[in-house]
Order: C-alpha cells, then structure tokens, then sequence
C-alpha cells in the first residue's frame, strides 16, 4: 500500500484522496481504458476548429472522469515558426498555456528524445512558462508524439506529484499511439504525398494567420505563385515519373533557397505556392524572387541517359498589405500576375498591380463582348491579299472582324485578348475554319479563280490554345468534309510563335498532322518571339510571314535591314516560302525584291476588305497590272499606317 500525502492544489476544491491504494491506482488505470474506449467508440467529427477530434475526446475524458488529472491538452509544433501552438485543452483556457518562442529546451528534448518527461511545480529547474499552472496541478507531463512532417506534444497536469509514475507512464502509451496516428492522418490531409510539402489546404491556413501577423506587427507578405516552364513536354517526352522527379527536386531546390520560416506549398499539378512572412519592403521580397528563379535557373537535372533538362520557373507575386485582399483574393492576384509572368516570356516574375486588374478586367468584358457577338453572328471574315513582289495575287489572308450593334466594324485590337481564352479560342476558332472554308467553296461554285486558273488559297490564323486542343483536328476536318469543294492544298493554317512555347512537341505533332492532309502550314510574326531558329528547325512549315515591325522601317533602319535579309536568306536555304507583312510603299518593295523575298501582304497592295469586294478588287487589280508597265506596277501609293490588319 502506498502512503500518500493530503494536498490541496489551490484553485481547486476537491479534497485528494490521503491514501492511493492498489484499489485506487486499479480504478485510475480502469478510468485511463474507459476514456480511450470511449474515445475510439464514438464517430469522428468536425469540431474544435482546426484540433483532431479523437485527442479533443482523450482531452476532455481524463479531465473528466479521473480524480487526479487536473488539465490535459496538447500543442501542435509550427516548423515554419519553430513554436508550439496549443490547440486544445480541457480543465484550462488554451490560451493561458504560453508556451516560449522559441521552443525552450525541454520542449525540444522531449520532441527529440520522443520520451514521456515529467516535471515538477515549484521544483527551481522547471521551465517559467509550466511553473505558471502551479496553481492547477503539482505536477506536469509532456507525451511528444507524431512524425517528422507534423509533430506534437501531449501534456497531463495532476494534482500530486509522481502520480503518473505511480499509474504506469507505460499506460499512457495508448494515447500516445492515438496522437501518432492523429498527427499522421492529419499530414496526409494537409501535405502532398509527392514532396511531402504542405498542401493547398494548410498553405490557405498559414496564409491567413500570417496574414493576421502582418497586420498587427505592420510588416509585408508577399504571396506567391510558381509553374515550372515546360513541364508538359517534360511529362510527354519522358514520362511521368520522370515528371515527379523533377516536382521532387524542384521543392528541394526552392525550399534550400528559402529562408526556414517562409512556406513552400504544392497545390496542384506543376504550380508550386509561397510565403514570404515578415519582410520590412519591397525590394526585400523581389531579391527573394530573383534568388529563387537563379536557383532554378542554374540547375541540370539528369532524368536519365543522354537526358539533362535544364529547369526554369514563371513566378506570379502580391504583396499584403499594399495588396489589401482577403486570403482567397491574394491569391487570385498572384494567379494573375503569374499569369502576366508566362506571357511575358517566362523564366521571370511579375508583380500583380491596379494596372494588371485593369487589364485583366478589360479582358473580361471583351470576352464577354465577343462571346455574345458570336452567338448572336456578328463576327465575320475579312480577306487582304498577298501577291508576289512581281504583283501577281497569290491568295488572301482571313482576318477576324466583329459587327457591333450598331453596324460599326472592329478590328481584333479591340477583342484580340479573348481569341485566345478558355472557353472562347475552339468556338472562335471553329467559325474561322468553318467560315473561310465556307467563303472558299462559294468563289469556286462562282467560278472565281486567280492568274493561271490557280484557286483562291486562303490563309487562317488559329490561337494557340484551339491549336493545342485536342479536338482541333477534328474541327478542322469538319470543316472541310463540310465543304468538298474545297482543295486543301489552298487552305492554309497560320499560327504566332505563342504556340510553340507553350508546347512545341504537341504543335509539332498537330502541324504534322496538317501537311498529312495537304494542307500548308505557316509560322506568323515572324522574328517577334522566342527560340525562333528551333522553330525553323522543329516545325513542319511551308511558310513563314516576316512581322511588320521589322519591314516597316527596312529602308531607314540597318539594323532591320539585316534582320529581314537574314530571315529571308536562312527560310530559302530552308525550303521555306517567305511573305513579308506590313509592305506599304514603292521603297519597301523594290527592297524586298532585291533581298529575294518572293511574297508581300501590305497597304501597297489593299487594305483587308469584305469577302463581295474580293472578286471585283481583283479584276480591277488585273486590269491596272495589264496597264501599267513592271516598274509603274511597283511604285504603289504610300498609304501609311498599319499595313498588315489584324
């Protein structure tokens, strides 16, 4: 029999029972396997706001039913702050347990240690922030549990001192394993399974305390928004697992470049989350940008034999409070300005302003505006001719117009944000194909023909993402079995160096798929994107179309000059057919014929017009190149402006 000493733990009233013998100890025992029964017994639920059901009920039980068990909770540590957060507990306050940042050393020897540690109220080697319950309990016991990802520790105040010794520490290993398999649960919930980063679900959480804590300590967050480039080709070429090595490596990468108490999140696919917590400017937080994105930069990952990709990240940023959003718009804004990051060439960052929302929106309304045009059939097709330098029409270029209520017709400048947009690029681009192919079968039912009884070839420009949708075949198909009288060899799909970036392996394949139908194929703006060589070099193309920008100002600028010869010289070495837009006056002609560029679109020869002006713009056109001599034909009128419509 044990001989106990009678003492009353101020704040309680309770009398302690002076003798705790066997049957005592028994009944404490029996008590510990009741609560864990009825823990486990009843079904798990939300509640508690963010704690574990199953440890709230283990919390509450004890308190509850034994008569020696003063307070129970338990405290989740946050690595990203290296501090304990309590999260539950029952016979006191959560908030009155304040436990020291950071952790102290008990704290962290027990976590290290994963051993039950007692300590004694009163005893000068306890820690102040436990000698602070000492007028709750005599002594208190801290029960570490969980895994590397999520760990947590389990503490029990009693009302004598070694009462616990004297139940058996070994008895509360039940509740231990709980915690364990609590804790465990929870990471799965909350951490990728991949990386083992935190997820959406806990980087929305961190965001909106440390949210809270900028607020109240008047220092910047910066949100952020990361996609690695060219993932997709990663995935496509070798595979997925390769594609989870690199998402593997990837978080290592920018979580070595990161400061400890910032968070890194995978919240879906490629697209990587960031917290930049406590930073006092600006210029703070870009140098944290710029250093990830050199990380990224400066790394070969080898995926295999002779198999090195070179990474590279697009990174979207908004920083709280200059960006006074709610969790949820914060991250909208990062989205947008990641957004603006992959538009602008990738392998950079961007910062989300007024302006961008401005734009943003801007493109909303258009989208909406062309969505109801479309609807209601009030987009068409206008057609501006290419000929030869020579003067001799080849074919037409289609160029989108949008009829506004009021009769008035808009070029794309006023709607081209939307062409290519979720939702709206396949619908506008299978009107395209189906109305130049539509426009193609009428001028041959009227027998209406170009020099040398050629048919009318007819060039379309397709967006990236209708060219990258896997229907877009398909589509295209539709459009000409719906129109047999159309020669495919006359039809022509122009796409923008926007397409390749994005996937260049897929718009190859879909290219191919083109010339497999006798269809041509063509490369638009030529020399205004990137990687263009590699273009020339990868992508099945019978055309490519030197951008206006670098022809308007051939005759002033050396610089374009050489540009435009070099363009010209290697597509000709190439096989390649060249058409040089933006021709507007006799001088840029007579240069463009001496450089060998065989083909011209411009003002020089007619503005885009309506598809019933074509036929009678032609025969007057014939009639002028009978009338005048080669060199009257070249000298054209100097119309100025844009001279390749959009």
């Amino acid at each position: 029999m044990t001989i106990m000493k009678t003492r009353r733990v101020r704040g309680r009233q309770d009398a302690l029972p002076a003798i705790l013998d066997q049957g005592s100890i028994d009944d404490e025992r029996m008590t510990l396997f009741r609560v864990l029964q009825d823990a486990l017994a009843e079904p798990v639920t939300e509640g508690y706001g963010t704690a574990d059901p199953l440890l709230c009920r283990i919390c509450q039980g004890l308190v509850r039913n034994s008569r020696m068990i003063r307070l129970a909770c338990y405290l989740i540590v946050d690595d990203g702050r290296a501090v304990l957060i309590p999260e539950f507990a029952a016979g006191i306050e959560a908030s009155l347990v304040r436990v020291p940042q950071p952790l102290a050393d008990p704290l962290r020897d027990a976590l290290r240690d994963r051993r039950p540690t007692p300590h004694v109220l009163g005893d000068p080697g306890t820690p102040s922030w436990l000698q602070a319950l000492h007028t709750l309990a005599a002594e208190v016991v801290l029960f570490p549990f969980g895994a590397a990802t999520l760990r947590g520790v389990g503490m029990v105040g009693v009302a004598e001192v070694g009462f616990l010794n004297r139940i058996g520490l070994d008895y509360f290993a039940a509740f231990t394993n709980l915690g364990n398999l609590a804790l465990g649960l929870r990471a799965q919930a909350l951490h990728d399974a991949l990386t083992g980063l935190p997820n959406r679900g806990l980087y929305v959480d961190r965001l909106a305390h440390a949210r809270a804590s900028a607020w109240r300590r008047r220092r910047l967050l910066g949100v952020a928004l990361l996609d690695l480039d060219g993932f997709k080709q990663i995935n496509d070429h070798y595979g997925h697992g390769a594609g989870d090595v690199v998402l593997t490596r990837l978080g290592q990468i920018m979580r070595d470049a990161m400061r400890p108490m910032d968070t890194l999140a995978r919240i879906g696919g490629d697209e990587f989350a960031l917290l930049f917590i406590d930073m006092p400017c600006l210029g703070d937080i870009e140098a944290l940008c710029v250093r990830l994105l050199d990380a990224l930069r400066s790394t070969w990952l080898s995926l295999g034999e002779a198999a090195d990709v070179l990474l590279t990240g697009s990174l979207g940023l908004t920083v709280y409070p200059l960006d006074d959003g709610d969790p949820e718009t914060l991250m909208r804004h990062a989205d947008l300005a990641l957004y603006a990051a992959k538009a602008g060439g990738r392998d950079q960052y961007h910062i989300h302003t007024l302006d961008l929302d401005r734009a943003i929106d801007a493109d909303f309304r258009a989208g909406e505006v062309v969505r109801r045009a479309l609807a209601e059939g009030r987009m068409c097709l206008y057609y501006q001719p290419i000929a030869t330098i020579d003067g001799d029409v080849v074919g037409f270029e289609a160029l989108l117009r949008l009829v506004r209520e009021d009769g008035s017709v808009l070029k794309p400048e006023s709607f081209g944000a939307a062409l290519d947009a979720a939702g709206l690029a396949r619908p506008i681009g299978r009107f395209v194909l189906e109305a130049a192919a539509c426009q193609m079968e009428a001028w041959v039912r009227m027998g209406f023909e170009l020099a040398a009884q050629r048919p009318v070839r007819c060039s379309v420009n397709i967006s990236a993402a209708h060219l990258l949708n896997t229907l877009f075949l398909e589509d295209l198909r539709g459009a000409l079995s719906a129109h047999p009288l159309v020669d495919p060899a006359a039809f022509e799909i122009e796409i923008t160096e926007s397409a390749p970036l994005r996937d260049l392996e897929g718009v190859r394949r879909t290219l191919a798929a083109c010339q497999e139908l006798h269809i041509r194929t063509a490369l638009d703006d030529f020399g205004t994107g990137y990687a263009s060589l590699t273009h020339l070099q990868r992508l099945p193309v019978d055309t490519i179309k030197i951008d206006q920008s670098f022809v308007r100002d051939i005759t002033d600028d050396p610089k374009d000059h050489a540009i435009v010869s070099g363009i010209t010289h290697v597509a000709y070495r190439l096989g390649l057919n060249v058409i040089a837009e933006g021709v507007e006056t006799a001088a840029h002609l007579r240069m463009l014929k001496a450089l060998g560029c065989a083909c011209v679109q411009g003002y020089a020869l007619a503005k885009a017009m309506p598809a019933a002006d074509v036929p009678r713009w032609v025969r007057r056109y014939a009639r002028r190149q009978r009338a005048w001599s080669r060199r009257s034909l070249v000298t054209g009128v100097d119309t100025g402006g844009n001279s390749r419509e959009g």
